[in-house]
């Protein structure tokens, strides 16, 4: 009986949300290395000549950026890369989260890859129709924008987690003798067909539980509160999450030019062989500067973030991986979790692998349904014929001769 609940949860979850495990699951692939295919692909925007001087003030090469833009497309984030030879990429973007669909959602969103050394602007993208974007939000949200494409890609991953246990359940052998085990651990790639789909979703379904799970879970970190706090709740021993306080800043009076100039430098100083610089523009009279600093390449758990007074570029406060514990460190490493990046290369490909046959799943799943329905209708059409029995020079079936006269 139970084993028939979850083979109906597993079967109608399944058909309901296989669409989007394909799409979300496909686009994962691609973004697990969009690092590695956008310096492959995009090497004329991404690196200039380095040159023996030096770069030229954060505030002098953000103006020449709004200036390429134009001033009703406002500044709101920068990259700054430390290494020799790397542009810096300035950011302009604005939503709408209420609109439906992925170019209603983005107002605009440009980028401005500008040569540090010169203020050259090296090229300006449309990044609403940016290849890599596109990927990113088919993967968060099918390209529908966030009012109704996250809730349909958040709700699909909460059901597939049920998918999959429901799927273990399903799996598991009832006995564990050597035959048994053979038929769940091994693919029969000689076989049928029927047969092998049905051990690439079965086995492989099984090999990919663990990191698939891993994946689903970290997504849902992103996508519901109550499961980003359940999470850091369980690794902070029973405690409820910390709360960090921003710390207000001095009201700037000539723009903060100074301080953002300074600021940089102070970090840049810190870690000069940091990977990447993430200084976001989030305006506000007391609103402090701050840089979130990437200490290692592809890995956004290993940081420091600063928060430096907009008038005077002095320190407020800072904190990183090595000052926070439980929960809170939990959390910060969600995001190389989720796209594979928290062990470097051996993590980024299992993850990959995981993601396609994840990808697979839906699609082996319904041919096994497809299959199961048509023999079932088969079967069907089959009895209902042989409730007629034709005779040598008669047409009525033993069904009228047994009606009641």
């Amino acid at each position: 009986m139970v084993k028939q609940l979850f083979l109906w949860l597993h079967k109608w979850l399944g058909l309901t949300t296989g669409l989007i495990v394909v799409l979300v699951s496909l686009s994962g692939c691609i973004y697990v290395f969009v690092d590695e295919l956008k310096e492959l692909f995009y090497k004329d925007r991404l690196f200039v000549t380095a040159e023996a001087q030096p770069v030229l003030p954060l505030s002098t090469l953000k103006e020449q950026a709004q200036e390429a833009l134009g001033a009703h497309r406002p500044i709101t984030r920068c990259e700054v890369y430390p290494q020799a030879g790397r542009t810096w990429v300035f950011r302009a973007v604005k939503t709408d989260p209420e609109a439906i669909g992925h170019w209603h959602y983005y107002t605009y969103y440009d980028r401005v890859y500008i040569n540090p050394y010169n203020g050259r602007i090296v090229y300006i993208e449309d990044s609403k129709n940016e290849f890599f974007q596109l990927v990113v939000n088919l993967h968060m949200n099918l390209l529908l924008g966030d009012r109704i494409g996250s809730p349909l890609v958040d709700y699909g991953v909460l059901l597939f987690l049920i998918i999959l246990i429901s799927g273990t359940v399903l799996w598991w052998p009832q006995k564990w003798n050597r035959k048994q085990l053979k038929k769940h651990f091994k693919i029969k790639w000689t076989a049928s067909f029927k047969r092998l789909n049905h051990d690439l979703h079965n086995v492989l379904g099984f090999y990919i539980l663990l990191p698939i799970f891993i994946i689903a879970i970290t997504g849902l970190v992103f996508s519901f509160s109550w499961v980003d706090q359940s999470v850091q709740y369980v690794f902070n021993g029973g405690h409820a999450s910390v709360k960090r306080s921003i710390p207000q800043s001095a009201v700037a009076q000539d723009g903060g030019k100074h301080a953002l100039n300074q600021a940089l430098l102070t970090v840049l100083h810190e870690h000069p062989t940091a990977a990447l610089l993430s200084i976001r523009f989030r305006g506000g009279e007391t609103t402090p500067i701050d840089i979130q600093t990437r200490l290692q390449e592809g890995k956004s758990s290993i940081f420091e973030w600063y928060y430096f007074d907009q008038k005077s570029g002095d320190l407020l406060m800072k904190y990183g991986n090595q000052t926070i514990h439980g929960g809170e460190q939990i959390r910060t490493m969600n995001y190389d979790l989720h796209v594979g990046s928290i062990g470097g290369i051996g993590t980024q490909l299992l993850a990959f692998i995981a993601s396609l046959i994840c990808a697979s799943l839906p699609i082996t799943g319904f041919f096994i349904w497809y299959h199961k329905n048509r023999k079932r209708k088969t079967s069907k059409k089959q009895r209902k014929e042989r409730s007629f029995v034709h005779e040598p020079g008669k047409s009525i079936t033993r069904s009228l001769d047994a009606r009641p006269r």
